[in-house]
């Protein structure tokens, strides 16, 4: 009789056990953007960022919720909150301090695309009558800092692929990855051609400037550990 009912104290100790290691599970809100080839809220593939900080996750024994939302309020979201990631944000001076910058798993080239010669130079730019850019997006700072007046600006990138197709624009100015899947995406007929890269931009898992440190570094480790043994790299080859 003892031993039965030491034996039946066991189990619902080892049951217990099971129970409260479901509970504390941990599930991780990611606040994403309809951005491809980073992140795509419909589609055969979910984006590369997702697919990374998905992997990432896993690695340090958390679940991902992503939500989808216009870019302005995904990053009030991630500056105002402890709890959520943003799994792709350039990095620069003018947010260095509004994030939590958790790491870094690749960078992107910033460049010129138009329809006929290829513009390679900051200098021969300058010389365009006008250049799409997204509004308040990488390239609108970067080229506003540089003092450009001939930019037109415009809420999404497919509107500035439309204006270059119908000649309204003398070049469009993108990362060459997005612009070309853009591109293609739309099923635009005539050839985009991208010039060289006028600069680069680091691409960042981040979190508001409150996140714990601690799960930072867990997040940064897995992506060191991605980064090292080419799984990020095979993630990325998927969509270029």
């Amino acid at each position: 009789m003892i031993h039965a009912l030491r034996t039946m104290i066991i189990a619902f100790m080892a049951l217990g056990v099971m129970v409260g290691t479901v509970a504390s599970a941990t599930t991780r809100d990611i606040v994403a953007v309809d951005y491809p080839p980073m992140m795509i809220k419909d589609g055969q593939l979910p984006g590369f960022s997702i697919e990374i900080i998905t992997e990432a996750a896993r690695r340090v024994g958390e679940d991902v919720s992503v939500q989808f939302l216009p870019f302005q309020r995904a990053v009030k979201i991630v500056q105002h909150r402890t709890d959520v990631i943003h799994p792709a944000l350039y990095r620069n001076s003018r947010r260095e301090n509004d994030y939590t910058w958790i790491a870094k798993y690749m960078s992107v080239n910033n460049v010129f695309l138009t329809l006929r010669e290829p513009i390679d130079t900051i200098e021969a730019a300058r010389e365009l009558k006008s250049i799409g850019v997204e509004a308040k997006a990488q390239m609108d700072m970067f080229l506003t800092e540089l003092g450009f007046k001939n930019l037109e600006r415009v809420e999404r990138a497919e509107l500035n692929a439309r204006k270059l197709m119908a000649q309204r624009l003398d070049a469009w100015a993108l990362t060459d990855m997005l612009a070309l899947w853009k591109w293609r995406e739309l099923g635009m007929s005539e050839p985009l051609i991208p010039g060289k890269p006028v600069s680069f931009s680091p691409v960042y898992l981040v979190a508001g400037p409150d996140f714990s440190q601690e799960i930072a570094d867990r997040y940064e480790r897995a992506i060191r550990e991605m980064l090292d043994d080419g799984t990020i790299e095979k993630i990325l080859q998927k969509y270029r």
